[in-house]
C-alpha cells in the first residue's frame, strides 16, 4: 500500500510542476487580425512553443496539457497549436497532427482520450463544450465520430 501511496505522490508533484513550469512559459504578444466569433476585450498569448491562446485562458492550457502529457491513449507528442472559448463557452482546441495516433488505440483508448479531455476542463465553468480539431479541421475519431461540441457542462 505504501509503494501506490508514494507513486500517487510522485504523480500529483510532477503534475504539479508541470503546471509551474508552463505558467513560467508565458509571453504576451498581441493578437493578428480579429476573429469575428471572440470578445473583442480578450488579449491573444502566445506561449514560447508557439501556442496562441485567449490571456485569459491559460489556466485551460495547464490543465489540457497535464492532461496531454499523462499519455496513455493520448500520444505524448501532441502540442496544443491554439486554444480559444466563445462567448457560448465553446472551447475550440487545435492539437498537432500526432493526435491522430488516438485513432489507432482503438474505442477504449478514444474514449479514454475524449474522457481525459473532458475532465481536464470539467473545474472552468465558463466551458460548455469542446472541439477539438487537427489540421484546420474538426478531429473524427475512427469510432467516436466528430469531436465537435462535446458536453463539458450541461446548460
Amino acid at each position: 500500500m505504501s509503494r501506490i501511496s508514494a507513486a500517487g505522490c510522485v504523480v500529483l508533484i510532477a503534475a504539479a510542476l508541470g503546471a509551474w513550469l508552463v505558467y513560467g512559459m508565458l509571453r504576451p504578444r498581441p493578437s493578428g487580425a480579429p476573429n469575428p466569433h471572440r470578445r473583442s476585450d480578450v488579449r491573444t498569448t502566445v506561449l514560447k512553443d508557439g501556442a496562441k491562446v485567449d490571456s485569459d485562458s491559460v489556466d485551460i492550457v495547464v490543465s489540457l496539457r497535464a492532461a496531454l502529457s499523462r499519455g496513455g491513449a493520448i500520444p505524448t507528442d501532441t502540442k496544443i497549436i491554439r486554444l480559444e472559448v466563445d462567448q457560448t463557452g465553446g472551447c475550440t482546441v487545435e492539437l498537432s497532427p500526432e493526435f491522430m495516433g488516438v485513432n489507432e488505440h482503438g474505442s477504449t483508448g478514444e474514449s479514454e482520450a475524449m474522457n481525459g479531455m473532458i475532465n481536464a476542463l470539467e473545474p472552468f465553468d465558463k466551458v460548455r463544450t469542446l472541439t477539438v480539431m487537427v489540421n484546420g479541421k474538426v478531429f473524427e475519431g475512427a469510432h467516436s465520430g466528430d469531436w465537435d461540441r462535446i458536453p463539458i457542462h450541461a446548460e
